[in-house]
């Protein structure tokens, strides 16, 4: 009976004394938040303020994290929206004019079997030297780099640099057209400055990166 008192007593005594303890006490470490997932890595990044991360280093980290997971065919221009040439064509004022006013700069030239054999770069083309119409193949670069739909940004990145281009022709498994990816299409996707919060906003690397998986 006078042991269950004692310990009653001691218990009370230490209930009252430990916080004024706390004091002289070493700091308890905090272990820091460890992502598992890469869903908790998002959530970490998307609840740091800007004052810390900016929306151009969310942009980058996006970018990073989603380069190897978007296909090529997702930012593609398809083949519908392309201009192609003939090999039988002759570039004068009036074609290169049209050209121009298509905004592009590079444009693939179809064979006769409609492959494609080779490019032309309109602004490699001095415009004051074009007084009449001129055989296409005079203008035509024949190396023309080639990558599949599905291949992902960091594997066409790696045929951009392997050709040192910054054009190539897209085509599915059957070697169809589909389309054309340029170089600066997958530094806009990457790098796009006028993204608002990268991990929120639909055009963000990271959310076509889940979309395309889906």
């Amino acid at each position: 009976m006078m042991k269950n008192f004692f310990q009653k007593l001691m218990t009370k005594m230490v209930v009252a004394l430990d916080p004024k303890l706390d004091k002289y006490r070493p700091p308890k470490k905090i272990k820091p938040f460890r992502p598992e997932t890469e869903k908790e890595l998002v959530a970490v990044l998307k609840r740091t303020p800007k004052e810390i991360l900016s929306d151009e280093k969310r942009n980058l980290i996006a970018g990073a994290m989603s380069f190897d997971q978007i296909s090529v065919a997702s930012i593609m221009v398809p083949k519908k929206e392309m201009t192609f040439l003939h090999e039988g064509d002759f570039l004068g004022p009036l074609l290169l004019d049209k050209l121009y006013k298509t905004g592009a700069n590079c444009f693939p030239v179809l064979d006769k079997d409609n492959g494609v054999c080779g490019l032309v770069y309109t602004d490699e083309i001095d415009p004051l030297k074009i007084e009449e119409d001129q055989p296409i193949d005079k203008f035509v670069q024949p190396q023309v780099t080639f990558v599949r739909g599905d291949y992902s940004l960091e594997m066409a990145l790696a045929a951009f640099l392997r050709s040192h281009s910054d054009y190539c022709i897209v085509l599915d498994k059957e070697m169809e057209i589909l389309g054309c990816l340029t170089l600066a299409d997958v530094i806009t996707l990457l790098f796009n400055r006028e993204i608002n919060d990268s991990f929120d906003s639909d055009s963000s690397p990271y959310s076509v990166a889940h979309r395309t998986q889906k």
